[in-house]
């Protein structure tokens, strides 16, 4: 059963649409890209785990904008790194595999887990375990016809594709039944980073946002 604390987190997640993902970041870039996509209107950033000293990361720019961003751990892959990601300020946690271990371990703390699936059978184990969202991982290849068809039998299911989605594609993803939609380098390109350039982060943020705004509106 949801709690009320993770069905207020869930319904937030909903109602940002995108969560940006940031995976290896340089460390001096790392808060110029989150202001300039608050700046551009995405309210959700997940910052993964394989980042260099990724719980102080997340620990300081959660002490520098405090509730203003909802802001999740990525690549949870330990109980280990569920406990130092809760203990830095994460709101939420994401995996790319689903691991029933890793979920009861974020429940016990209170805190959600999404756990990465591919399959119908990966996803009924996941529900299973009481795991409340799924990320669809890697939903790229696959496009948003595929999760529209497991929307078939997973009617309601709470689904966040991620991997390989382009910023223009999130309205079709979101228009085919997701919760929200993860994007990665697409939103946060290698070269505009590298040269500081957070205009450009700023820029992709806001198209994305309207994407989204676009989808809802239908």
């Amino acid at each position: 059963m949801r709690s009320e604390t993770t069905g207020r987190l869930v319904e937030r997640i909903g109602e940002a649409g995108v969560i940006a993902v940031l995976r290896r970041l340089p460390g001096d870039a790392v808060h110029g890209v989150v202001e300039a996509l608050l700046e551009g209107g995405v309210k959700a950033v997940e910052l993964t785990m394989d980042t260099p000293a990724a719980a102080e990361v997340i620990a300081t720019i959660r002490e520098r904008l405090g509730g203003e961003l909802l802001l999740g751990a990525g690549t949870v892959m330990t109980a280990g790194q569920v406990k130092e990601a809760i203990a830095a300020g994460a709101d939420f946690l994401v995996g790319p595999h689903f691991d029933p271990e890793l979920v009861e371990a974020a429940r016990e703390q209170g805190h959600l887990y999404i756990p990465g699936v591919l399959t119908a059978s990966e996803a009924a184990g996941a529900l299973r375990t009481g795991a409340e969202v799924l990320k669809l991982f890697p939903a790229g290849p696959l496009g948003p016809g595929y999760l529209k068809d497991l929307l078939g039998p997973f009617r309601g299911t709470l689904f966040v594709p991620t991997g390989g989605i382009r910023p223009d594609e999130v309205g079709v993803y979101l228009a085919a039944g997701a919760l929200a939609v993860g994007v990665g380098s697409a939103l946060t390109p290698q070269d505009a980073v590298a040269a500081g350039d957070f205009a450009r982060v700023r820029e992709l943020a806001a198209t994305v946002v309207r994407l989204v705004e676009e989808a809802r509106r239908g």
